[in-house]
C-alpha cells in the first residue's frame, strides 16, 4: 500500500498499464476513493491498496489528513493467517490389526452361491453387499477418526523421539548454560531439523507421483498450500439446501405432450435397434481399474475396498451386471445418491452459490461405464451425435472447439467481414432434463424397447440427500435431470441437446455451452443482427418447449473484426440483440464458459495473456513457501503438473500473438524454471532451461500446434469439422485418387488473403507441418511423432 504516483480515475496509458500489472500479478485493488487533494486540481486516486487475498482483509478505508498532507491516510487490517479449521470426527475404517492371512481365509469361504439364488436385481445386491460389509466389519471396522487441520504424517516415531531429545538438551542447557550443553543441543537440533525436512521431502515426492493435477492440488490444500476451499456453514439448513437442488421449474403438460408428438413422429435414425450386450470378467476388471475416484457412495463401499477383494469378485460383479443388462432393471442402490454442495465462488452466501455434486456408489459407476461403451460406439458408429458437438466425445476437445470457432472468425477477417458473437448461458442445464422427453429421444436415435426399459430404470425415482461436515440431510425425490458426478450423465445430456433447432448461423457445443455466431459486412450488421435475433428466438423456443432454461443475465455478446472494419461501426445505432425480451450488451471482451478463453473484439489475446500470468502467479505464489524444502524432483514435478498446463491450455487456438506476448510468455516460463532452481529475478535460465529439457515457448507451442494437426489427420475419431480443411499435396478430392506427389506428405496450403487467416491455427499448422523432415512426417504413431518433434527442435534449440 501506498503513493503509486499513477491516478486510476483517469482513463489514460498509464492507469491501463498498472491495471493490467495489477491483474496479471495476481493482486486485488481494494475499492477506495480519490485520495489526494491538491489546490485548484482535479482529485486523483494515487494512493493504493494491494493484497493477494481480498478474503483475510477484515477492513480497510481511508481518512482526510488536510492538516499536514495532501493525501488522505489509507489503512487496512489483515489477516496474516487464517485460522485453523476446528479438528472434525468421521468414521474410518480401521487397518490397524488387519491380519491378511485371517483376511484371505474368510473371504475364500464367503458362499457367493447365495446371490444366485436371489429372486431380484435389488435383493442380489443387497446380498452381495452384506457379505461384503460383514468381511470389511470384522477386519477392518468402522471407527471413529478426529482429523486436525494441516496434519503431519511425515512425523515418524523416530523423529518423534529425536525431537524430545532436542526437548530435553534445549532444556539442560538453558538449566547449566555451558559450552558443551550448548554444542549437543546444537547437533540434535540440526539432526531432527534435517530428518523433518528429509522425512517431509518423501512424503510430499511419493504423494505427487504419478497422480493428476486434481489430486496434486487436493494434496497440497491438505498441506495448507494455495487457495483453501471454503467449506459449508454449519449454519445453513441442509433440507432446504437439498430442496433447492431439486427444485426444478417444472415444464407445462401441453407443452410436454406436442414436443414427445413431434419426437415420436420423426424417423428413426437407424434401422437396426440397440441392444445392451453381456460383458466378459475382463470387460469389468477394465471397467473397474478406470475408474479412479475412492469417494464412497451410499453404501459404504469405495474403490480402495473393492481392488482388496477384486479377484475374487470379478465372477461375481460380471453375474451381478450380466443379470442387469438381461434383466433391463439399475439397482435402487444407485437412486439413492449422496450430494456434496461445491461452492462456485469463494465466499458463498446463497443457496444459487452452491453446485451439487452427486457421489454415486462404486459398483454404480462400473456399472454406467459398461453402458456408457457400448451406448459410445453405437453412437460413434452411426454418427448420431452434430459434428459440432465438441462435449464428451472421443477425438474431441475444449481445443478443437476453440480452434474451429477462432479459425472461422480469423476467415470473416481475411474476407473483411465482421463476426458477431453470442455466447448463452443454460440455467441449472443438467437438472433440468426431461425424463420422458430424453427416452423419446433415446428410442427416436434408435434404442431398442428393452434398452428404453433399463434407462427408465436407471432415471427415474431418484432420490438424494446431502452430506456435509458428517451431517445428513432428509432424501427428496427427484423428478427430473441427470445426476452431475454419473458417469452416463455428461452423454446423456449430449443426445438430449442435440435435438437443437436448425439455425441460420454458425454455431458449436460443447456440453451446455453454445456459441452461436454470425458473419456481416460492416454495411449490413443490422441484417446480422436480425438473423441472430431470429436464431435466439428458435432456441428460446426450443428451450420452452423442451424444459430448458437460458440465463440471459450470464450471456455475452462481442462483435470481432479487424481494427478498420471495428471502427466502421456505429455501437450507439445498433439494432439491440434480444433473448426473451431482455437486451443482451454488446462487450469488447467475452469468456467461454466451459472453455476457458477470453476473446476481446480485436482478437489481440491481451486478456487471455492476463489471464495465463495471473493464474501462473497465483499458482507459484501458493508454491513458494515450500520451495527451500520441496527436493528439485518434486517441483519439477509440480510444474509439469501444475504450471505448464496454464502455459499451455488451447495455445494452439491463439497462433497469431505478437513477438511482445510471446515474450511475455516467455518470461513466464522462465519464472517457472526460477521457481524450480530458486534463482533470482534477473538471474539467466538458458542453461537451466537446457538441464530440464525444455523448449522455448515458441518451440513449444509449435509442438502442440503439430500435435493436434497430426492427431486431426489420423486420428478416425478426430472431428470432422477439423479434418475437412486439410487436404494431402496430390490427393484428387474429385476421384479420390492419390497421385504420385501424394507419398511426400504434405499438406495443402488454405488460401489467405492477410495476415488475420495466414496466422491462423489452419494455416499456421500446415507451413509448420511442410517444413518438417520427411522422416518425422511419415511417423508410425502420434508418440513416435511427438518423440521425433520433440528431438528435432531441441537440436535447433541447441545449435542457436
Amino acid at each position: 500500500m501506498g503513493d503509486f504516483n499513477t491516478c486510476l480515475l483517469k482513463n489514460d496509458s498509464r492507469a491501463k498499464r498498472l491495471t493490467n500489472i495489477i491483474s496479471s500479478s495476481n493482486l486485488t485493488l481494494l475499492p477506495s476513493n480519490a485520495t489526494h487533494f491538491f489546490p485548484n486540481c482535479s482529485p486523483s486516486k494515487l494512493d493504493l491498496m494491494l493484497v493477494s487475498s481480498s478474503e483475510l482483509v477484515d477492513t480497510h478505508g481511508q481518512y482526510p489528513a488536510e492538516a499536514f498532507s495532501y493525501h488522505d491516510l489509507v489503512y487496512l487490517s489483515y489477516r496474516m493467517r487464517p485460522p485453523k479449521a476446528k479438528p472434525t470426527i468421521t468414521m474410518r475404517r480401521s487397518f490397524k490389526n488387519f491380519d491378511n492371512d485371517s483376511f484371505l481365509e474368510d473371504l475364500n469361504n464367503i458362499d457367493w452361491g447365495t446371490i444366485q439364488s436371489a429372486p431380484n436385481m435389488d435383493d442380489k445386491l443387497n446380498v452381495f453387499n452384506s457379505l461384503l460389509t460383514e468381511l470389511f466389519d470384522k477386519h477392518a471396522p468402522l471407527r471413529p477418526v478426529k482429523l486436525k487441520h494441516l496434519p503431519a504424517p511425515w512425523l515418524t516415531q523416530d523423529i518423534k523421539s529425536l525431537m524430545l531429545k532436542r526437548n530435553a538438551a534445549k532444556s539442560k542447557f538453558k538449566l547449566i548454560p555451558s559450552e558443551n550443553n550448548h554444542n549437543k543441543y546444537k547437533k540434535l537440533r540440526n539432526l531432527c531439523s534435517r530428518a523433518c525436512r528429509d522425512a517431509q521431502s518423501n512424503f510430499i515426492d511419493n504423494s505427487i507421483k504419478n497422480n493428476s493435477p486434481a489430486r496434486i492440488w487436493r494434496f497440497l490444500e491438505s498441506l495448507g498450500i494455495g487457495r483453501q476451499r471454503s467449506n459449508l456453514s454449519s449454519s445453513i439448513d441442509l433440507d432446504a439446501l437439498n430442496n433447492h437442488f431439486a427444485k426444478v421449474k417444472s415444464l407445462d403438460n401441453r407443452v410436454k405432450l406436442d414436443t414427445l408428438k413431434h419426437i415420436r413422429a420423426a424417423p428413426l435414425k437407424v434401422n437396426t435397434p440397440f441392444e445392451l450386450q453381456p460383458v466378459t470378467s475382463e470387460d469389468v476388471r477394465k471397467h473397474i481399474l478406470s475408474i479412479k475416484s475412492d469417494a464412497s457412495g451410499s453404501d459404504g463401499i469405495n474403490r480402495k475396498l473393492v481392488l482388496l477383494v477384486l479377484d475374487h469378485i470379478i465372477p461375481v460383479l460380471t453375474y451381478i451386471f450380466n443379470f442387469s443388462l438381461s434383466s433391463n432393471t439399475f439397482p435402487n442402490a444407485r437412486q439413492h445418491a449422496h450430494v456434496i454442495p461445491k461452492p462456485k465462488i469463494n465466499n458463498p452466501s446463497l443457496f444459487s452459490h452452491y453446485r451439487p455434486i452427486s457421489i454415486l456408489p462404486f459398483r454404480s459407476k462400473v456399472l454406467e461405464r459398461i453402458v456408457f461403451t457400448q451406448l459410445n460406439v453405437f453412437l460413434l458408429k452411426n454418427r448420431i451425435l452434430s459434428p459440432y458437438q465438441s462435449g464428451f466425445r472421443t477425438g474431441h476437445s475444449t481445443v478443437t472447439a476453440l480452434v474451429k470457432v477462432c479459425d472461422d472468425i480469423r476467415f470473416n477477417m481475411d474476407n473483411k467481414l465482421l463476426t458477431i458473437a453470442v455466447l448463452l448461458d443454460f440455467s441449472n442445464a443438467f437438472n433440468s432434463v426431461d425424463h420422458d422427453i430424453l427416452l423419446a429421444l433415446l428410442r427416436s436415435i434408435g434404442l431398442s424397447a428393452n434398452t428404453i426399459s433399463r434407462f427408465s430404470s436407471y432415471l427415474r425415482n431418484r432420490q438424494q440427500r446431502i452430506v456435509a461436515n458428517d451431517t445428513l440431510s432428509s432424501y427428496v425425490h427427484l423428478s427430473s435431470g441427470v445426476p452431475q458426478g454419473g458417469v452416463l450423465s455428461p452423454l446423456l445430456f449430449s443426445i438430449f441437446i442435440d435435438s437443437f433447432p436448425p439455425l441460420l448461423s454458425s454455431y458449436h457445443l460443447y456440453a451446455d455451452d453454445l456459441q452461436l455466431y454470425v458473419s456481416t459486412p460492416a454495411n449490413d450488421i443490422a441484417g446480422a443482427i436480425n438473423k441472430i435475433n431470429v436464431d435466439l428466438s428458435c432456441i428460446s423456443n426450443w428451450c420452452k418447449s423442451y424444459g430448458l432454461c437460458l440465463n440471459a443475465a450470464k450471456s455475452q455478446v462481442t462483435i470481432i473484426g479487424s481494427p478498420g472494419q471495428i471502427c466502421k461501426v456505429d455501437f450507439k445505432t445498433l439494432p439491440p440483440i434480444t433473448l426473451n425480451s431482455s437486451i443482451l450488451n454488446v462487450t469488447t471482451c467475452v469468456k467461454t464458459t466451459n472453455l476457458g478463453l477470453l476473446i476481446d473484439n480485436s482478437l489481440s489475446w491481451s486478456p487471455q495473456i492476463t489471464e495465463i500470468s495471473r493464474k501462473l502467479f497465483a499458482s507459484i505464489g501458493s508454491l513458494k513457501r515450500w520451495k527451500n524444502l520441496l527436493p528439485l524432483k518434486v517441483k519439477i514435478s509440480l510444474a509439469h503438473a501444475l504450471l505448464l498446463p496454464i502455459l499451455d491450455y488451447a495455445d494452439s487456438c491463439f497462433t497469431d500473438l505478437t513477438e511482445e506476448k510471446l515474450d511475455k510468455l516467455e518470461r513466464l516460463q522462465n519464472m517457472c524454471i526460477r521457481f524450480i532452481f530458486g534463482l533470482r529475478k534477473f538471474d539467466h535460465v538458458s542453461s537451466f532451461r537446457a538441464r530440464l529439457r525444455w523448449l522455448p515457448i515458441r518451440y513449444r507451442r509449435n509442438l502442440h500446434t503439430l500435435v493436434l494437426l497430426y492427431s486431426i489427420l489420423y486420428n478416425p475419431y478426430s472431428p470432422s469439422y477439423l479434418k475437412e480443411r486439410f487436404c494431402f499435396l496430390g490427393t484428387d478430392t474429385s476421384s479420390h485418387l492419390e497421385l504420385r506427389s501424394r507419398s511426400d506428405n504434405r499438406l495443402k496450403l488454405p488460401t489467405c488473403h492477410t495476415r488475420y487467416f495466414s496466422n491462423s491455427f489452419t494455416v499456421k499448422a500446415v507451413n509448420l507441418w511442410n517444413s518438417l523432415p520427411f522422416a518425422i512426417r511419415h511417423s508410425e504413431s502420434i508418440a513416435i511423432f511427438k518423440c521425433r518433434l520433440f528431438k528435432y527442435y531441441l537440436a535447433r534449440v541447441e545449435e542457436q
